[in-house]
């Protein structure tokens, strides 16, 4: 029993250490994954954490963010016992402000009526918020004095009080400027979540217009109430709403004159981060047309749905929004032209599934992406299939044929690798631009007809294993060289073709430079030059880019799962020998 446990601790150290290692090097790609979920406000954040965080689900709006959505860090370079001891009489001082203070928003003169809650509710998220934004605008005067007398503290060994109310003081000094009434409407914005339905817009001839109601919005399903609200001038509608009475609540508008040749819809709203289902019909001229997608508050920021309707006097082949399908006649006595929007509360599993689904969503809405892929696979193809002819057809003349120089013009080749890339780049760029080959794919794949240096070497070294009675058995069966090239050589090359289709395959899919210099027509963009366009024109959302390089590393993985076996095979040049 002693002996078998000392065998197999051995083992179990052994496997223990490769399933460590195995988790450090996995780690990248699931904070890749983990990424493609989140929202830019998860990944904008002071604290970086690798799980999404939950989506939120509510049962009524408006409503308030809980102590839990708001972080409560302690604000940087101003130390824990500082902070400590500064907010007890922080809060205390916004709390007594807030007693004479009206909830109010933002850019809007009247205050927020907050019948549906009680001050016990949101009093304490408004305090908690307001000291975080007093926590991110403390001067550098008084992050210095904090930290100097937490120096100070530690140092002191009589009286290590005295250095932190130094500090304490410093800092309450310094917020108590901060503390103002715009500092209180901005926390409220924050924190009070609501939903908001604002104008509605038309374009016609690239030409946009406001339309105007004499209602504005209205319910025409479910239990829900509007109230009018003004923000900066531009009047908008608070959506009331209880979903435990009502889990879809539609709401229309019906314009006071209706445009002809309308290619566009602009509908303007704020979202509650509630991740509620929301999908938009238009009835116009007896027919009803609906959105086939739904969309999602996900954010609490207004922002701007473009409905793209595909019939009758409306045009359509329009792009840049969420298009509108014909699914039948118009309801009986419906106007003649109406807007309707569709609220239904969500599930937590659903909402899991549309957070996990929204940055791949708009990645392949906003992006050709299948025509990327396509572009990407069809030169993967031509360059493995050009790399395996090329290499092996090389390799096989410098391994199994005799002929004067054959080892000297090997060594030539082998000494091609000691060259640089960077320095062919200019070279190489001003003959295919005399070729005629700019803003053209050929220079992505005609290289590969000359062969790869590496792997004609690791072609050369695999054809060495090979029995030399398997070409004579051959030739004495009427084989020429050509013949024993095709018939007897590739098949045995099988594991190390396999090792080079992989290696021309990551190399090919993962080209950027070359598709940089070379292609000027987004037409012609490979998915790694697409993928970089997309980072330019999203505004660096991280959470979008990790989806599209999720997308990006997903072929390869799947390529190298399936053909591992080859893979290591190729590598470690095995064969049989003479």
């Amino acid at each position: 029993m002693i002996e078998q446990s000392k065998k197999l601790l051995p083992r179990l150290v052994l496997h223990l250490f490769l399933v460590t290692f195995s988790l450090v090097f996995l780690f990248p790609f699931l904070w890749m994954i983990c990424g493609s979920i989140k929202l830019r406000e998860e990944m904008a954040g002071e604290k970086s954490r690798l799980l999404p965080s939950t989506p939120r689900v509510v049962g009524e709006t408006p409503y308030f963010c809980s102590e839990a959505d708001l972080a409560a860090d302690v604000p940087e370079d101003i130390p824990e016992a500082v902070w400590k001891g500064v907010l007890p009489e922080l809060e205390k001082r916004i709390q007594a402000k807030m007693k004479d203070w009206q909830p109010r928003l933002p850019g809007e003169d009247s205050p927020m009526d907050l019948s549906f809650s009680d001050d016990g509710e949101w009093q304490p998220v408004m305090v908690r918020e307001i000291v975080r934004i007093l926590g991110s605008r403390i001067s550098d005067r008084a992050r210095k004095a904090a930290s100097a007398s937490a120096e100070k503290s530690a140092v002191s060994a009589h009286s290590p009080a005295d250095g932190i109310e130094t500090g304490k003081k410093a800092v309450l000094e310094d917020v108590g400027t901060l503390l103002t009434t715009e500092i209180y409407e901005n926390a409220f914005n924050r924190v009070f979540q609501r939903v908001c339905l604002g104008e509605v817009k038309f374009r016609t001839d690239h030409r946009i217009q406001k339309s105007s109601s004499e209602a504005g919005w209205r319910v025409i399903e479910g239990e829900a109430s509007l109230t009018e609200r003004n923000f900066n001038n531009s009047a908008y509608q608070l959506v009331n709403l209880d979903y435990r009475r009502s889990p879809q609540v539609c709401f229309a508008y019906t314009p006071e004159t209706v445009p002809e040749n309308i290619d566009r819809i602009y509908l303007s709203c704020r979202g509650d981060a509630a991740w509620s289902r929301i999908v938009f019909e238009v009835i116009r001229d007896g027919r009803r047309y609906r959105t086939s997608e739904a969309i999602q508050f996900s954010s609490s920021e207004w922002f701007e749905t473009t409905l793209l309707p595909d019939s009758g006097n409306i045009r359509s082949g329009t792009s840049g929004g969420v298009q509108l399908h014909e699914v039948g006649p118009a309801p009986e006595n419906a106007p003649a032209f109406e807007i309707r929007m569709y609220i239904r509360k969500n599930s937590q599993w659903g909402a899991w599934v549309d957070k996990a689904l929204r940055n791949y969503r708009i990645v392949f809405k906003e992006l050709p992406f299948a025509r990327y892929i396509m572009t990407s696979f069809a030169l993967c193809i031509l360059n493995i299939v050009l790399t395996v002819f090329s290499c092996t057809f090389v390799a096989y003349g410098f391994s199994r044929l005799e002929w004067f120089g054959r080892d000297f013009f090997f060594g030539v080749m082998i000494a091609t690798m000691m060259i640089p890339q960077q320095v062919l780049m200019l070279p190489n760029f001003l003959i295919n631009r005399e070729l005629g080959f700019y803003n053209t794919l050929i220079p992505l794949w005609l290289y590969s007809a000359f062969g790869n240096a590496f792997f004609i070497f690791l072609l050369h070294q695999f054809m060495k294993t090979i029995p030399k009675s398997l070409e004579e058995a051959a030739m004495m069966d009427g084989c020429g060289f050509l013949g024993i090239y095709w018939h007897v050589i590739l098949p045995l090359l099988k594991p190390t073709i396999a090792t080079i289709s992989i290696f021309t395959f990551t190399g090919c899919w993962n080209n950027f430079m070359d598709p940089l210099i070379y292609v000027n027509d987004e037409t012609l963009f490979p998915l790694a030059l697409g993928l970089f366009k997309f980072n330019l024109i999203s505004g660096s959302d991280t959470g979008l880019m990790m989806a599209g390089s999720f997308l990006m590393t997903l072929p390869v993985i799947i390529l190298f799962f399936f053909a591992q076996k080859y893979f290591i095979q190729g590598i470690t040049l095995t064969g049989n020998k003479e």
